[in-house]
């Protein structure tokens, strides 16, 4: 009792409720949240020179690392979950400003697929490797075919190809000035310019359809259907918008000469293969929470099924109810945004300088970054997601589950084997017991809060290789604590510790400053031994090693 009564272990039971909270409030962070735990309570027991202090801050981080394994998972990588990896070959080197562009692109590209665990890499100033969880191969080859494309723009106009990619000048894209706003009164515009042939196809195309949208989509897919309940469908329209009129403005944003998007409410056809036509459409689009019964269903007549989350597969209308109810975006087929067209352009004679603006409500910050994303947007769609540099797909690296599975059990059975070898060495050293256990314990916990937080994010060969390395650096460490306290000089025991620490310190030191150039190097390979390493050194300094001297010391002492 007098242990809870230390007002100091009392604020960091307090610290260890709101983290705990915080972990289990926001799992998505619970990986940074504990390593903020880490330097939080190792900051405690260096400020705080209390025996208990020190224990306490260990013990607190080593239950916060078990009950977030077990409220929220591990993740690993195709290491040991499987999936394949598949490299992007650039046709020359990149600075390192292009390859972050490179990578938030692809990043874009990939999560068509609906996979949340699609990892995105660049390796080198040559490389990026993209790692899908998966080795299904229509799927591979789906993202294969998403990955080789430079990116296609379209601008469709009542279902005719107004303008395209190729037409548009990419350096003439640029946000307006205030002064260009002030003729439109619109809050935000995109400027750019057209060649020759663009801009007489649009003026065709165009031509008598004022006020009509312009459907702008970023690589719409061919081939495909889409598959989704009508409260879904209509969860963004407006209240007085009629089921007729809705329909009618999903049909006019699918069209397009020959290559139109077919939608179909599930509701309408589970079960009855009949309302289906007789199609080459081979790709069905559906929410990722639709019944398994009715997946089966869909398998069963031919589909390949592509889930996801339900807000990209259902369209986004216009808020505003008009005589005409149009959809201004749908990011499962691609379509980014809908301006509508002014009556001055639709005139039918060609220009080749043009302005997409629009209005955005509200005040403040908000609105000014509702502005800035707008502009960006555009900006993007109209560059059509282009890469900066050429790219070829490389020869696809593929782990199945199994093997993977196998992996993890071996990585497993080397941590174990680690942990006996060494207790068992301690013990003919020591030939001692009591200082054996503390040395294994302390292994162990480290082992649960490394696991813990790099199982937060993703867990690979290399870091569970750099888990070991940190176990066997802080058993080191540990045998240099031993030693010094068991030496039979006539120095106190501060002056003892504190000559450890010195050394101990030095090696963290050394250990940190030789992973910075792999953790900054751009090879996956090795980024994961670095950062386990680089956390088992913090740990073992700020808690570990300090709670191990703090256990040992009084062992020898008694």
């Amino acid at each position: 009792m007098e242990f809870l009564r230390n007002r100091k272990i009392q604020i960091m039971a307090v610290l260890f409720i709101l983290l705990l909270a915080g972990i289990m409030a926001y799992a998505k962070f619970s990986g940074l949240l504990l390593i903020a735990a880490l330097f939080v309570f190792g900051t405690l027991s260096i400020m705080w020179k209390e025996k208990e202090v020190k224990i306490a801050g260990l013990v607190a981080l080593v239950l916060l690392a078990v009950l977030n394994m077990g409220l929220n998972g591990m993740k690993f990588g195709i290491d040991f979950s499987g999936g394949t990896r598949i490299p992007v070959i650039l046709e020359h080197s990149v600075d390192q400003t292009t390859m972050n562009e490179l990578v938030q692109t692809i990043k874009k590209r990939a999560s068509v697929l609906g996979l949340t665990e699609v990892k995105v890499r660049s390796v080198g100033d040559m490389e990026i490797d993209v790692e899908i969880p998966s080795s299904d191969e229509s799927q591979i080859k789906f993202i294969e075919d998403i990955l080789s494309h430079q990116g296609v723009f379209l601008g469709i106009v009542d279902g005719k190809i107004a303008l395209n990619g190729e037409n548009v000048y990419s350096a003439s894209i640029r946000a307006s000035s205030a002064q260009e706003l002030q003729y439109s009164k619109a809050d935000w515009g995109v400027d750019f310019s057209i060649n020759k042939e663009g801009g007489e196809q649009f003026a065709t195309v165009v031509k008598g359809k004022a006020n009509y949208p312009v459907y702008m989509f970023l690589d719409r897919p061919d081939n495909a259907v889409i598959f989704l309940s009508y409260l879904d469908f209509s969860k963004t329209a407006p209240e007085t918008a009629t089921r007729k009129a809705l329909i009618a403005a999903a049909e006019d944003a699918l069209k397009l000469e020959e290559k139109d998007i077919t939608l179909y409410f599930i509701e309408d056809v589970k079960g009855n293969s009949s309302i289906l036509p007789k199609t080459n459409k081979t790709k069905a689009i559906i929410p990722a929470n639709t019944a398994e019964s009715t997946k089966n269903w869909l398998s069963s007549q031919g589909f390949v099924l592509l889930e996801l989350p339900v807000e990209e597969v259902a369209p986004t209308f216009e808020p505003f109810a008009t005589d005409k109810q149009f959809i201004k975006e749908w990011k499962s087929i691609g379509l980014l945004s809908a301006p509508v067209l002014s009556p001055q352009i639709t005139t039918g004679v060609a220009s080749y300088g043009y302005q997409i603006t629009g209005s955005v409500p509200g005040t403040g910050s908000e609105r000014a970054l509702a502005i800035t994303e707008n502009v960006k947007r555009i900006e993007s769609v109209l560059k059509g997601g282009s890469l900066p540099v050429k790219i070829s797909i490389g020869s696809r690296t593929s782990l199945p589950a199994s093997l993977g599975s196998e992996f993890l059990k071996l990585s497993i059975v080397a941590i174990i084997a680690s942990l006996v070898i060494i207790s068992v060495f301690i013990g003919l050293r020591y030939m001692n017991l009591k200082a054996t256990l503390p040395i294994v314990a302390i292994s162990i916990s480290e082992l649960i809060i490394l696991l813990s937080i790099l199982g937060s994010f993703t867990v690979d060969l290399a870091a569970m290789a750099g888990i070991i390395a940190a176990i066997g650096v802080g058993v080191d460490a540990q045998i240099v604590i031993t030693d010094e306290i068991m030496k039979k000089e006539e120095s106190n025991m501060e002056e003892k510790i504190e000559h450890a620490f010195d050394i101990i310190k030095m090696n963290m030191v050394v250990a940190i400053v030789a992973m910075l150039p792999l953790l900054f190097s751009g090879l996956v390979e090795v980024i994961g031994f670095a950062v386990s390493t680089i956390l088992g050194s913090l740990l073992g300094f700020l808690l570990s090693r300090p709670t191990y001297a703090v256990i040992v010391e009084e062992i020898i002492e008694k």
